[in-house]
């Protein structure tokens, strides 16, 4: 199974600064139990174990991730780089900055979670950062949907090959090439249609029992 990962945008800092001490807070206490809780695994680019590029480490996350959560606070230019890169691929992202920080004029009409790491708000922060990341709870990422289609269609392909084949077959012992040639089947339609597949299927596996039975009784 696939793990879910849930890619964290925010400005990092150096060790011991102000910037890296608010961004592990709002990891370990907001971002990461939230994530827990919705079974995604959070990560951090400062976390990851890579021997490419950062930048390509980056990249590949915001193409690939199920979930982001980008954190604007601070105005971090990179942050907004990343955050304007995933919005462009219309993929699930949950925006978040801290309150009490204004939200620049182009990303005012997404709609963002403010959080609070102070005790006695943090649990409204998970509650509100949760609600938001459920509303993307049945997308389906772009990939899967092409594995998806590309696996029903294999299967029409596959299907319809081994029916005719069988018909074929059929066809040279018995008189009824007009039928068969009437009600063969044609795996090249304009739109797939997995049900009709399937009651396709069931008329023709009906057809060949039909004929495998009239075959029979005149032995």
């Amino acid at each position: 199974m696939t793990e879910k990962i849930c890619f964290i945008v925010t400005a990092i800092g150096e060790s011991g600064t102000p910037t890296r001490e608010r961004a592990d807070n709002v990891y370990k206490y907001l971002i990461a139990p939230v994530c827990e809780e919705l079974g995604y695994k959070p990560v951090r680019v400062d976390h990851v174990n890579a021997v490419d590029n950062i930048n390509e480490t980056v990249i590949n996350y915001l193409r690939t991730a199920p979930m982001v959560v980008a954190d604007m606070t601070e105005h971090n230019p990179n942050a907004f780089y990343e955050l304007g890169f995933r919005q462009a691929r219309e993929l699930p992202l949950v925006p978040i900055i801290k309150v009490g920080e204004r939200l620049p004029f182009d990303v005012m009409t997404t709609r963002t979670v403010f959080y609070d790491t102070d005790v006695s708000k943090i649990e409204e922060s998970k509650s509100n950062l949760k609600a938001k990341m459920k509303s993307f709870e049945n997308f389906e990422m772009p990939e899967n949907r092409a594995e998806r289609d590309l696996t029903l269609e294999d299967l029409n392909d596959n299907l319809t090959k081994k029916l005719n084949k069988i018909l074929d077959l059929l066809e040279k012992q018995q008189p009824y090439s007009s039928l068969l040639h009437t009600h063969s089947l044609d795996s090249k339609q304009p739109q797939f249609d997995y049900q009709s597949v399937i009651k396709r299927s069931e008329d023709r596996f009906a057809q060949i029992q039909n004929l495998l039975s009239s075959h029979e009784d005149k032995k």
